[in-house]
């Protein structure tokens, strides 16, 4: 013998004591594409540069220069990809080669990149 499940607006165990009008099941409407970010006019030079030791560091350079905020977006790149890295004045360098990693996020925030150099 199943067990009756309570109404999930009053509480009350149906039929008999529930008068509660029916929930509609599923999304009320269809569901609206992401918004994508408006693309900017400024263009993200990668270039990637080896340092003592053999490793390598990209550095992701032509962000505006007032008005954006260069730690967030450095704090979402580091994240994205799994490394360290910093902000050094108006660019910002990723440790390891993640170039490809790196065009899909900037893309992803409305950014136009392209690889410079090695």
């Amino acid at each position: 013998m199943p067990l009756p499940i309570p109404c999930p607006q009053c509480g009350k165990v149906p039929p008999p004591g529930c008068a509660c009008p029916t929930v509609p099941t599923g999304p009320p409407g269809p569901a609206l594409p992401p918004k994508k970010p408006k693309p900017r006019p400024e263009v993200i030079k990668m270039r990637r540069e080896k340092r003592g030791g053999g490793r390598e560091v990209v550095i992701l350079e032509g962000f505006p220069r007032g008005g954006f905020d260069l730690e967030a977006l450095a704090r979402e790149l580091k994240r994205r990809c799994g490394s360290g890295g910093t902000v050094r004045g108006f660019a910002i360098e990723i440790q390891g080669d993640h170039r490809d990693a790196l065009a899909g996020v900037l893309q992803e925030r409305g950014f136009r990149s392209k690889r410079a150099g090695g």
